[in-house]
């Protein structure tokens, strides 16, 4: 049952349920949506998304809003991160997990102990770093970052939301640009959608990244994101988000027709 409107923005309701996911982790638990390399025909990572096991219904950007509101953003990313964190043992060999965390948390110094505490791992592990609202500096997030990708973990930011702007991608370098449905939607038929996102394929690969397509909904995309050279692509049409990663990797082969 989904959660009414005026329930979901009762501050106490809010309160009452954040703290029971602070108290009992086990009511959070990861969810996985396979990323597929649409060149290669199979899949090349996992989004990690949240699921909150609680009597308050909502989805997770309305956790993350209602926890800003009480002064408990950077709190429940860190739980989110630890949670997704732990999933790594499962990922498939060669497979990317790609957290998602705003610049906020990701300064926390506890998120950081907790990040060096898997540098073993670090090489499949790609921060998505999330926008939430902050202004954020360029050279200190570089900075922060620095240890992250000397342990060859990777960065994650979204066209139109990334630190910086397009002048902030050449210092963070990211080695994945996600574009999201104002992108991807259209995009066969909108020659000028089609040399922005052309645009954004040739910025990021000569900064040594690549580009993923998210939201993708159906089959007839694939061609178009192919032709304008993109090459990782997320969505309901090739995997819904499952607990489990395992079978998604052997269904990826048929996920990608053509």
């Amino acid at each position: 049952m989904v959660g009414t409107a005026e329930q979901a923005t009762q501050p106490a309701d809010w309160s009452a349920a954040l703290q029971q996911v602070f108290a009992e982790p086990w009511r959070v638990r990861p969810a996985f949506q396979p990323i597929l390399d649409l060149e290669r025909k199979q899949v090349w990572g996992f989004q990690v998304l949240a699921r909150f096991i609680s009597p308050l219904r909502a989805t997770p950007p309305e956790w993350l809003d209602a926890a800003g509101r009480l002064g408990l953003r950077q709190a429940l990313e860190a739980r989110l991160l630890s949670a997704g964190l732990a999933a790594l043992p499962d990922v498939p060999s060669r497979g990317k997990l790609v957290l998602p965390i705003s610049p906020t948390t990701l300064f926390e110094e506890g998120v950081q102990k907790e990040l060096r505490k898997h540098f073993p791992a670090m090489r499949q592990v790609v921060l998505d770093i999330t926008d939430d609202g902050t202004p954020v500096d360029i050279a200190e997030l570089v900075e922060v970052l620095g240890p992250v990708r000397r342990d060859r973990g990777r960065l994650a930011v979204a066209a139109g939301a990334s630190p910086g702007g397009l002048d902030g991608l050449p210092r963070l370098r990211p080695d994945v640009l996600k574009v999201g449905r104002d992108f991807v939607s259209g995009l066969e038929s909108d020659p000028a959608r089609r040399a922005v996102v052309e645009g954004l394929v040739q910025l990021v690969g000569a900064l040594g990244g690549r580009v993923l397509a998210v939201g993708i909904e159906h089959e007839a995309q694939l061609d178009s994101l192919r032709q304008v050279g993109i090459t990782l692509g997320q969505g309901f049409v090739l995997g819904r988000p499952v607990p489990s990663m395992a079978a998604q990797v052997t269904r990826a082969g048929a996920l990608l027709p053509g």
